[in-house]
């Protein structure tokens, strides 16, 4: 069939229409990679708001924010004061001093210098008072996850979604690894769904010269993973919310199978046509579909 929409992510957009755009509150907005949610971003699909303490970083997202992005030069914890050891490598840059060992293992050594210390005061989103609801969490700031969750569990209530980094080798001293960021999350009601990636690299051996170390990249180091609101039970989930979580399985984490788990949910609460699964199945890439059996 001839579809009215150029992609899966306009169907969406077009179909769902939330009563609010999708919100995404970025912590740690570090333009160093493109952000997961640009294609949502590029559409206008959604609202950024961003934290970013670091002031180069911070200047560069304010000279190329669009309409739909505001941003912070704030550092977002638990609102006590911390300091930001400013590492040779701005993606390094932490609230933790270095753990050697474990960047030296995985020849990553050459990251683990700090350059300054600064001395800032955190805040907690759940100290803030005009912070809107969100919709999804993106966070990346080297070990501190799991305080700025902590200082934000009143806000983080509306949100259906959160990507976070997981770290498995130790890079830090103090940080709470991927134990500590699981535990915190279902401790909010949020569970692992999917990665987004994972990066491994090569153990430091004496035979390095003579390996392809794309092959051996035998040691996972960290990755992003994509945590739900417990999507068990979506009778505890608003339509919005729904909605919300469908446009960013569709749009920012490629989840088809949850965007059409929460179009179930909806047409059972007749909140949209009962042809919008179906619809959506014929806008996905060929290699997703399968014909039925004659």
């Amino acid at each position: 069939m001839t579809s009215a929409y150029a992609s899966a992510a306009d169907f969406l957009l077009a179909e769902l229409v939330p009563t609010r755009k999708t919100t995404i509150i970025d912590v740690g907005a570090n333009p160093i990679n493109a952000a997961p949610y640009s294609a949502l971003l590029q559409k206008g699909g959604c609202h950024v708001i961003g934290f970013e303490p670091q002031a180069e970083a911070f200047a560069r997202l304010q000279k190329t924010k669009s309409a739909d992005e505001t941003y912070y030069p704030f550092a977002v914890g638990t609102g006590d004061a911390q300091d930001l050891r400013i590492y040779r490598s701005s993606g390094m840059t932490s609230i933790f001093d270095p753990y050697l060992p474990g960047l030296r293992s995985v020849g990553m050594r050459s990251l683990g210098k700090v350059k300054d210390k600064v001395a800032l005061d955190t805040v907690a989103l759940d100290a803030t008072t005009d912070l809107p609801a969100f919709d999804m969490m993106k966070i990346d700031i080297q070990g501190g996850e799991a305080l700025v969750f902590q200082g934000a569990e009143r806000v983080m209530a509306t949100c259906v979604a959160v990507i976070v980094e997981l770290r498995y080798m130790r890079l830090y001293l103090g940080e709470p690894m991927v134990g500590g960021i699981d535990a915190e999350l279902r401790r909010q009601g949020f569970y692992l769904h999917k990665f987004m990636f994972n990066m491994s690299k090569m153990l430091r051996n004496s035979q390095a010269d003579r390996l392809d170390k794309s092959q051996l990249a035998d040691q996972l180091i960290d990755g992003d993973g994509i945590y739900l609101r417990n999507i068990a039970e979506p009778e505890k989930l608003s339509d919005d919310q729904l909605k919300h979580l469908a446009i960013l399985g569709g749009t920012v984490f490629d989840s088809h199978s949850l965007v059409l788990y929460c179009l179930d949910a909806l047409v059972d609460r007749k909140a949209v046509s009962k042809h919008l699964p179906a619809a959506y199945v014929d806008l996905l890439p060929a290699h997703c579909r399968q014909e039925p059996l004659a």
